[in-house]
Order: C-alpha cells, then sequence, then structure tokens
C-alpha cells in the first residue's frame, strides 16, 4: 500500500524559502521550453467552524495548515498520452492535534489508440484522506478513508456512425476506526454499449452495465445491474446538453433492500466566452456501483445512501489574464438506511437529509508557474423532525475560509 509520511517538524518557515527559491527558478526558465513533467510545493491554511460535522450545539473550530507537494507527468508517446499525477498534503490542526494526518492522491493515465479505430484508455488511482462523510466524522476521532481503483475502456469506431464501448473497473475502499469498518466495501464493474451518430450534434448511445457489491465486514453483497439511455446534443452553438436515464436493479444478500428504480442525470455547458463557462447537473443514483461515465471509474460514496438527487451550478469567470474565479452552489437530498452495514449487532435504523452549499474562490497567477488564491464554503445540512436514527445522520452547518500558495517548477 503506498503510504507517504511527512516529519512532525515540517515547518512553514522553510517552505516559505522554497517557494521563494521556486518562484526565482519559474521566472529565470520562463521562456525555456515546456518540459512533460513538473515539481511543485504549496501552502494551504484553512480554518474550519465545524470540523466533524456535528449539530451547532457541539461543533469544534480549528485552524489547519496543510504543507504539501505536487509531482507531474504529461507525455505523448506515438499515438499514446501518458499522465500522472501525484499530491500530498501534511495536515497540522492546531488544536485537534489528533486528526494530524498525511493525505495523498495518486492518479495515472494512459489513452492508447491503434490505425484500426481502436482506443481506449487505462487507468489506476490511490488516495488517502479524512473522509467528508458526515457519520464517518462524528466519532470524533482521525478516520482514513483509503481507496484504490483501477479501470480500463476500449471504443471501436467504425467508418460508418456506429461505435461500441466495453469497459471494467475495480476499487476498494477501506477506513482505518474499527467502529467504521462495515462500511468497508470492495466494489466491481462491467460495461458495455453500442453508439450512434444519426445528425451532426447529436449522439445516442445505449448500454448494459452489472456492478458486484461486497461488504466484507458483514458478509453482505449487493448485485446491481443498469440498462442505460443516454445521449449527447450540440447544436453547434454556446450550448452543449447531455443525458442518461437508466432502468436500475439492485438486489442484496442479507436486508431486504432489493430495489427496482431509475436512476440518471441531466447536465448543460454553456460557454457564451472564452473565459465564462457555466455547468448545470441534476443527478439521481445510489451510492452502490455508482458509475462515473467520464472517467470510466467507480464512485465510492457513502454506503448508508439509498438514493441521492443533487442540483449542482458551477461557474468558472477569467476576469482577467491573471485573475480567476469559481463559484459552486448545490442542493442534495438524501434517503438513508443502514441495511448495508448493519451487522455487528447494529439496529435497524434509516433517516433522510438535505445539504444546501455555497461556494466562491479567487485565483491570482502571479507568475506563469507561480498562483496564490482563497475561497470560502458554506454547508448546511437539515434533517427532517420525523426522520429516524441519528446515527445516520445529523444537522449542521460549517463554514471554511481557505488562502493557499502554489509554485511549480516545469
Amino acid at each position: 500500500m503506498f503510504k507517504m509520511t511527512l516529519p512532525q517538524q515540517f515547518s512553514v518557515r522553510p517552505l516559505a524559502l522554497t517557494l521563494a527559491g521556486l518562484a526565482c527558478l519559474v521566472a529565470g526558465s520562463a521562456r525555456a521550453e515546456t518540459s512533460p513533467y513538473y515539481l511543485g510545493v504549496s501552502q494551504r491554511f484553512t480554518h474550519n467552524s465545524n470540523v466533524f460535522l456535528n449539530t451547532d450545539a457541539l461543533a469544534k473550530s480549528d485552524t489547519i495548515s496543510s504543507t504539501g507537494v505536487r509531482l507531474g507527468l504529461d507525455q505523448p508517446i506515438s499515438r499514446q498520452r501518458l499522465t500522472a499525477t501525484l499530491s500530498a498534503n501534511a495536515n497540522r490542526y492546531s488544536k485537534l492535534s489528533t486528526l494530524n494526518n498525511t493525505d495523498y492522491a495518486l492518479d495515472t493515465r494512459l489513452d492508447w489508440e491503434t490505425v484500426e479505430r481502436l482506443s481506449g484508455n487505462v487507468a489506476l488511482s490511490s488516495r488517502q484522506s479524512l473522509p467528508t462523510d458526515a457519520a464517518a466524522l462524528s466519532s470524533g476521532l482521525r478516520n482514513l478513508l483509503t481507496v484504490h481503483s483501477a479501470s480500463a475502456q476500449a471504443t471501436l469506431g467504425l467508418v460508418t456512425m456506429w461505435s461500441f464501448d466495453a469497459g471494467a473497473a475495480l476499487s476498494r475502499a477501506r477506513y482505518s476506526e474499527t467502529t467504521y469498518a462495515r462500511n468497508n466495501v470492495n466494489q466491481a464493474s462491467l460495461n458495455a454499449g453500442v453508439r450512434v451518430t444519426p445528425a451532426s450534434g447529436l449522439t445516442l448511445r445505449t448500454g448494459l452495465r452489472h456492478a458486484n457489491v461486497d461488504y466484507p465486514n458483514t458478509g453482505n453483497e449487493v448485485r446491481r445491474n443498469d440498462l442505460d439511455f443516454s445521449a449527447i446534443i450540440n447544436p453547434g452553438g454556446a450550448s452543449v446538453f447531455n443525458g442518461r436515464v437508466s432502468l436500475t436493479k439492485e438486489h442484496q444478500s442479507l436486508a431486504d433492500r432489493s430495489t427496482n428504480s431509475w436512476t440518471g442525470a441531466l447536465g448543460w455547458n454553456w460557454k457564451p466566452t472564452g473565459k465564462l463557462s457555466t455547468s448545470l447537473n441534476l443527478t439521481r443514483d445510489a451510492s452502490n456501483g455508482a458509475y462515473d461515465f467520464t472517467t470510466g471509474a467507480i464512485n465510492v460514496a457513502a454506503s448508508n445512501s439509498a438514493i441521492t438527487t443533487t442540483l449542482g451550478l458551477t461557474t468558472q469567470w477569467e476576469v482577467t489574464s491573471k485573475v480567476a474565479m469559481t463559484g459552486s452552489l448545490s442542493h442534495a437530498r438524501r434517503s438513508l438506511d443502514n441495511s448495508l452495514t448493519i451487522g455487528n449487532g447494529v439496529l435497524p435504523s434509516s433517516a433522510s437529509d438535505r445539504t444546501s452549499s455555497l461556494g466562491l474562490n479567487v485565483q491570482y497567477a502571479v507568475l506563469r508557474n507561480v498562483d496564490v488564491g482563497c475561497g470560502v464554503h458554506w454547508s448546511e445540512r437539515s434533517v427532517p423532525s420525523m426522520s429516524g436514527s441519528s446515527t445516520l445522520t445529523v444537522p449542521y452547518s460549517v463554514t471554511t475560509y481557505t488562502c493557499f500558495g502554489q509554485a511549480l517548477l516545469r
């Protein structure tokens, strides 16, 4: 298992000197040929008003210092392209020192193609961090989530308007706290589909998906099958529309949570100018076997979430050649139960909640490879008064303020 640790005495002062040195190197090499490699360092300070995402009466605030390194590769190889990124941060809490941790994210991807109109990609990922799910944080302990995943996709595009695609994905998620280990999960999926472009700007796809989801610490297994119908519409202007509806059937081996329902997504991407872009998305999906149609990987989400409906809006604006702003707005509704992880004497329970979030980030390019920025993010979760167990969800509100600096040497 990949693991990176930084010494406890790693401080901000040597980082500031490193940032200054890298800034000078970047400025001095601004005219040099761009390298496929990059190396960087970063420093981030975050004030979190509710670290454990608990009720407002029990909220604990803290300021976190995150000192990080960045490595990257983007290398064309004949018809192929190999990309890899590694980011790692030593996170130190000013008051809640028991939460001190090192997070990392390692992503590699190979995009390939042949002369016979066959193309695809292979991707590997490994990451570790404190989970963002409130139920995993409510114990107040350092409950780290480690996820390893792999995926492969292939597309055969014929001379006609038809093409075929197929792929597979694997993921493994583990929590460090034994009290939350019943949520450890292994997922595997297969997919295949046929795509047709009957007219310019219109692409239609029909596909099948199968996912196996295993909770090894409770002995529960989930089998999910999806029949997908999707479309991408590009009218030729500033807008691109996409949609998907899936007939979803889920069966589990232990508790009675087998369902026949529908899942899906709607999206609108609008780019009226080269400096302004907006993305509006509506999704409805279950957590088990949820699939990322962009990357071909399985999404790992909170196992207690039976169905989540999310509406999200993101806007990016390049104010000037050096200043960029990103705003986000989202609202999510979840229905929850613990039927998948009901082992170890846990009693059956169910609940529902609603979460609204708002964020704004501003980034300034000091030099070509040196960036600084600040952001604010607010989130509030409400739980209906008639909703069930508080072990599944609690109402909370949280505001985070963040400022960062980053320097890259290419």
